[in-house]
């Protein structure tokens, strides 16, 4: 396929493409379902990743078997898999519990797991997801995961993949530090109420350190070869 048109220096080689089924490989580790309570993975819709609940005693699923997440995997609900239910597992959802409904697929060597969750947030996944799920609304449309495996998926070398995972994962984290500076500033501003000045803003606003953030970003771009 033709080369990006954004690569970091050194980068000069074609982006392959090939079946996202030739990348990843079925995942189970089967267990009795626990009969004591348990602690279940579940996916957002989205791409918005995984959350954890605590599954008391008396109210576990009447299956005989359930499966445990390991980290680095891809994870799918097949029942919103129409709605972009899908992650990449991290070790936090280690050892959850899920059902037959929630498939794991471990990575190939030379793929670079971090590297895929910023890929399947791509447009075009969640469209071929939609398509690969036929029938009606909610809980009918069922997908089908031999289709989902025949998504044609490009991306760099091993080494290129960890250089864009590294870059997209720190954006991500001054992204998080941004928005929780943001927060921080609205609940100074809160206490001001109604009575609160322009300039008392304008000083708090100095707090986020918005242009130290732009700056590392900026800084992170630069290594970019345009």
């Amino acid at each position: 396929m033709a080369k990006p048109k954004i690569r970091f220096k050194g980068y000069t080689d074609d982006w392959e493409q090939r079946k996202f089924g030739d990348l990843v490989e079925k995942y189970e580790d089967p267990i009795d379902t626990p009969t004591d309570g348990y602690m279940r993975l579940g996916i957002r819709s989205h791409a918005k990743g995984t959350f954890h609940s605590y599954v008391e005693k008396g109210k576990e699923l009447e299956t005989a078997k359930m499966f445990r997440v390991a980290a680095n995997n891809f994870i799918v609900n097949i029942t919103f898999g129409w709605e972009h239910a899908v992650a990449i597992t991290d070790e936090s959802d280690a050892g959850k519990l899920v059902s037959h409904r929630f498939p794991q697929y471990s990575f190939e060597n030379g793929m670079i797991p971090v590297f895929f969750k910023y890929l399947i947030l791509d447009e075009n996944f969640k469209h071929h997801l939609e398509l690969s799920s036929p029938g009606g609304a909610g809980r009918n449309r069922v997908l089908k995961l031999n289709d989902m495996l025949e998504y044609k998926m490009k991306f760099p070398c091993e080494d290129e993949q960890r250089k864009l995972a590294s870059y997209f994962d720190d954006l991500d984290h001054l992204i998080t530090l941004h928005q929780r500076k943001i927060i921080i500033f609205m609940k100074k501003l809160h206490l001001f109420g109604n009575s609160v000045s322009w300039e008392r803003p304008a000083n708090l606003m100095e707090e986020l350190d918005s242009e130290d953030i732009q700056k590392r970003i900026s800084s992170q771009k630069r290594q970019a070869e345009f």
